[in-house]
């Protein structure tokens, strides 16, 4: 009897453990900000997307960002973002992109025309509560970007 009562008892434990599936993460958009003689700010907006039948309730990220291979900054987000169920929002996380870091690669990515990237970090979720770890690569065609194209 004390075997069953235990087996139970470990059924119920795990069935209340969740494990939060994390969202596809895509970069949208990217504009560059404010900017000093050593660092410029730029906003990348990451579309967040929840493929779970359940709604995810984000407090926030924060992210490393690297273009074409190389390490460009750090980022952080504390917008707070409900996915639907099934359905997607974007994020706008704030990188600091430090002049001495990029310079030296900021002319071959803008000559490439296209930009492969890749983010990582953490999503701070709220409902339900937890850290949700993310990577995810992507590429660019900066060609789609050009201020007056048509579409």
């Amino acid at each position: 009897m004390k075997i069953p009562l235990l087996v139970l008892a470990a059924a119920l434990l795990l069935a209340g453990c969740t494990t939060i599936q994390p969202p596809a993460v895509s970069l949208v958009n990217v504009q560059l900000g404010a900017a000093t003689a050593l660092e410029t700010n730029a906003q990348f907006t990451l579309r967040l997307t929840n493929a779970k039948p359940e709604p995810l309730t984000l407090n926030g990220g924060a992210f490393k960002i690297y273009l074409n291979g190389a390490f460009v900054g750090d980022g952080v987000s504390a917008e707070a973002v409900t996915l639907p169920r099934f359905g997607s929002s974007t994020m706008t996380v704030s990188v600091n992109l430090s002049h001495w870091r990029i310079a030296t690669r900021i002319r071959p990515l803008l000559e490439s025309k296209i930009l492969d990237y890749r983010i990582t970090g953490q999503l701070y979720a709220s409902q339900p509560a937890g850290t949700i770890r993310v990577s995810e690569e992507g590429r660019l065609d900066l060609n789609d970007f050009r201020a007056g194209s048509a579409n």
